[in-house]
């Protein structure tokens, strides 16, 4: 296991620390793509991608207005979880905007590429001057909270390699669910990560497939319980394999779907099957599904595809493990406890 050291310092802004601070984890709506801000009770920032390119600057603009509402002027860390267009296609202009610390990402690539995916992988190398390669069973040791609470995010995916850490008893259920396809894209190099804050647990693995999943609960158990879920894949059907989402258990499933993008039916049935869910929210509705494949209108971020609005959800979670969610469409707060 490496740990991974930080390259800069806290941020210092005008924002008061409360007397009990929070994890806030900001999903920014990108359109179907992937923008997360995660800012740590000690002002330290984490942005896992950074959206679209191009679309008259609108991507890193959300990704501005979210720290300006955290009160935050820089990204500490930025975490590529790999390179398709819609999670790494805005770097660019984000290093022309904002200030970036350190740079991760799942490792170089090698030759040949389909075009697309080429020139995003080209332009994104041409504009980070320095990066790491995150691997499985690395920690990114991020600043304590001001009470010393510990923050650690650790790698659980990269590159198509899963952590390998001692891992539970054998996994009866493996057999009943069969494997699919095997994805030679990069979605199934996607990182994937735990970030934990006291008793608190969230789980991001960018766009990581099927397959790849599957290792991580099979054959044996590599994952634990969280309460929040970043739902995998924009909630596509081709992820989100059933053994981890019952290994996650989660308690909330945030879904960062487009309007025509993600959120497969068979992906809302099965989350919504969790017994441990208490609440699945999308950044959009479906509008290729209907209501009783999309989660309850409440709890959607955006329900119209135009106008284009733009609203994201966060959740501001404690050491102890309990939690609230915001829907900035609505304004919406509702508390989870603890486990």
């Amino acid at each position: 296991m490496r740990t991974l050291l930080p390259l800069c310092g806290v941020v210092l802004t005008a924002t008061v620390v409360s007397a009990q601070p929070t994890l806030d984890i900001h999903h920014i709506d990108v359109e179907g793509g992937a923008a997360t801000l995660i800012v740590t009770p000690a002002r330290e920032s984490v942005l896992v991608d950074a959206g679209w390119p191009g679309n008259g600057g609108r991507d890193v603009g959300r990704i501005e207005a979210a720290m300006k509402a955290a009160g935050i002027s820089r990204i500490d860390h930025l975490i590529v979880t790999h390179y398709h267009t819609d999670h790494a296609g805005g770097v660019p202009a984000l290093v022309a905007r904002v200030p970036v610390g350190a740079f991760y990402d799942h490792g170089l690539m090698e030759a040949p590429h389909a075009p697309d995916f080429a020139a995003n992988y080209q332009a994104y190398m041409a504009a980070v001057p320095q990066r790491r390669t995150l691997a499985p069973g690395d920690v990114l040791q991020l600043r304590p909270a001001p009470d010393a609470t510990p923050i650690t995010l650790r790698v659980v995916a990269g590159h198509g390699k899963v952590w390998s850490r001692d891992s539970g008893p054998r996994n009866a259920k493996c057999d009943s669910v069969p494997a699919k396809p095997v994805d030679v894209s990069d979605n199934a190099r996607s990182v994937g990560f735990v970030l934990t804050y006291g008793a608190f647990d969230f789980f991001d693995a960018g766009d990581l497939t099927w397959n790849t999943e599957a290792q991580l609960v099979c054959p044996n158990e590599r994952l634990s319980a969280v309460e929040v879920y970043q739902v995998t894949h924009h909630g596509l059907d081709t992820s989100n394999h059933p053994l981890v989402l019952d290994a996650l258990a989660p308690t909330v499933a945030v879904m960062n779907n487009g309007a025509k993008k993600g959120g497969s039916a068979a992906t809302v049935k099965a989350l919504k099957a969790l017994p441990s869910l208490k609440a699945l929210y999308q950044l959009h509705r479906n509008e290729t599904t209907g209501p009783d494949d999309n989660t309850s209108p409440d709890l959607i971020a955006n329900p119209e595809e135009t106008p284009d609005a733009g609203h994201g959800v966060t959740v501001r979670a404690r050491k102890d493990g309990t939690f609230t969610v915001v829907n900035h469409r609505t304004g919406d707060t509702r508390a989870f406890a603890a486990r």
